[in-house]
């Protein structure tokens, strides 16, 4: 559920922001040589050298408005994701099964936003597991090839149950990668004491685990299918989306919101985003996305902390936190942030700054006031 072409728009944005000492990114009679961009979690092509722009890859195909994502477009992501993994910012045994390796190496400012977004968000998975012993449930809405559940068995950090949602073309490729990996697989079985377990095209349910396709615009479907896989509403519950909602509209967002404040008794929303896309760091990259026919559904729930705050707050939420992703990387541990920024160099923190300022961590709780859910943080 996550598009990438909001990055190449980025790239424009961060090239215009620098102004004047950057003159050679711009080409004769203002035709762009786009300069090598980073963005917190991915950009839309390889890392990018100067070039012209008649040398850049056709744009993509015009926007599903109703929310849909091309599916081309994410195993991209995934590879900058796994190439982070790959050169040590963190441990991800799982990740090379299900995606595959870029043979690009990327910038290290894309790894670095990565980290953050990464470590960010298993802090607060971690705290809410944390606060409810781990008698709880966790909701992956728009999962892709995320590998939390096998990360968190590791530690000894499972729920009562895991699930992941995604599309059902997307499921069924993770699906046939997990039943091909024993690695993937046997970790699901070892959970299973029952001899056989519910698996199909478009799901698969285990005891502890499953993963369903469903579109998360359909909510009387997705309730369906989940009850189906055996969610329990009176059980805490941890609702995740990581540039999900962005790609809805506000109307489709907030349905989904209100939807998951009002089937939990007691739960907490996490949900990673674009922020401050009201300023003109912000509004280049909009604008530059609209030229490449790429249009942010949700953009304009996007224009601060406060309104990503209220969105939460006005749909069913009691309480809202959310911080800018420059702010939780510089609050990350001296260590951790010593060891990440050994690992390559990086000679361009203002744009790593500028960048990281439009995406946010936000999360929010309802209930939960004996396990201590307000006082989770970051």
């Amino acid at each position: 559920m996550r598009l990438n072409c909001f990055f190449m728009a980025a790239a424009v944005a961060a090239a215009a922001g620098r102004g004047a000492r950057d003159e050679e990114s711009w080409g004769p009679s203002g035709g762009s040589y786009l300069h090598r961009f980073p963005a917190p979690e991915a950009v839309t092509e390889a890392t990018i050298r100067p070039r012209p722009r008649a040398s850049l890859p056709a744009p993509p195909p015009a926007p599903n408005t109703s929310g849909a994502e091309p599916s081309r477009k994410r195993p991209k992501l995934e590879r900058w994701n796994r190439f982070a993994v790959s050169i040590g910012y963190w441990h991800d045994p799982y990740i090379e099964h299900l995606v595959r390796q870029s043979k690009e190496r990327k910038a290290p400012e894309i790894n670095r936003g990565y980290f953050a977004r990464v470590h960010g968000v298993s802090q607060l998975i971690k705290a809410f597991l944390r606060k409810t012993e781990c008698r709880c449930q966790i909701l992956n809405l728009g999962a892709g090839m995320d590998t939390t559940f096998w990360k968190l068995k590791d530690e000894g950090l499972l729920p009562n149950k895991y699930f992941e949602v995604d599309f059902p073309m997307i499921v069924t490729r993770k699906l046939h990668t997990i039943k091909n990996k024993p690695l993937l697989f046997r970790p699901i079985m070892e959970l299973h004491p029952e001899d056989t377990l519910q698996i199909g095209n478009h799901m698969l349910d285990s005891k502890r685990y499953a993963i369903i396709g469903a579109d998360l615009r359909d909510l009387s479907e997705l309730e369906e299918k989940l009850k189906k896989c055996n969610m329990n509403t009176q059980l805490p519950t941890l609702l995740i989306t990581e540039c999900v909602l962005v790609y809805m509209t506000p109307e489709q967002s907030a349905n989904l919101l209100k939807w998951a404040a009002r089937s939990f008794e007691t739960a907490m929303f996490i949900n990673y985003e674009q922020v401050n896309m009201d300023d003109r760091f912000g509004q280049i990259m909009i604008e530059n996305l609209r030229r490449r026919q790429c249009d942010l559904a949700g953009v304009e729930t996007c224009k601060s902390l406060e309104s990503q705050k209220e969105r939460l707050l006005l749909n069913g939420w009691e309480t809202a936190s959310a911080v800018n992703m420059m702010e939780l990387y510089s609050g990350l541990p001296r260590a951790e942030v010593n060891r990440i920024e050994s690992l390559e160099f990086l000679d361009e923190m203002e744009l790593l700054e500028q960048l990281m300022r439009h995406y946010c961590l936000c999360w929010a709780t309802r209930g939960g006031q004996e396990l201590g859910l307000k006082e989770i943080t970051y």
